[in-house]
């Protein structure tokens, strides 16, 4: 496995021992009942039990990272013509197969590690607003969204220039 790679593992690790440390933090201080979803105003306009929102928030934050990391893993059983890639019969030609399976399970570590780390600030924003009885703070929540986006695009344009065809 590529070091990059491998940083990334230990990346989502830390991050699932942090979501649970997380978790049981907050959990002593929620509400039976746990805003979970919250209108453009910030004001939560849904709610779940504490045990079913910890849980929910929970599995997005640890369990749907892990799946895309998985799926770098998993990448190399698939037949050929499930991958998505630019210019996908050049790059997996058997001779850059290896190599380009590499670099995408490294995209694909790369991608839970943003998303684990999203899901990780999300759930701490649900759970102040909770503990707080407020609403959502929705000016570094944004941040947070806007720079996970900007993270991904970037990561996608990488993606594409490094899948583009070679010049002869």
């Amino acid at each position: 496995m590529e070091r990059s790679r491998i940083y990334a593992i230990w990346g989502l690790w830390f991050l699932t021992f942090f979501g649970v440390c997380q978790h049981s933090w907050y959990w002593p201080q929620l509400p039976a009942k746990v805003a979970t979803h919250f209108g453009a105003d910030g004001q939560p306009n849904d709610w779940m039990s504490k045990e079913n929102a910890t849980l929910v928030l929970l599995g997005f934050q640890v369990l749907f990272p892990w799946v895309l990391a998985g799926l770098g893993r998993l990448i190399g059983v698939l037949p050929i013509s499930v991958i998505n890639i630019p210019h996908r019969e050049y790059w997996l030609h058997p001779e850059r197969r290896d190599a380009t399976l590499s670099w995408m399970g490294g995209y694909l570590a790369w991608t839970a590690v943003a998303t684990g780390l999203l899901m990780t600030v999300l759930a701490h924003f649900t759970f102040r607003a909770n503990v707080k009885d407020a609403g959502l703070e929705m000016a570094p929540f944004l941040c947070f969204v806007v720079g996970y986006l900007v993270v991904i695009l970037a990561m996608t344009v990488v993606n594409l220039r490094r899948f583009r065809l070679p010049i002869p």
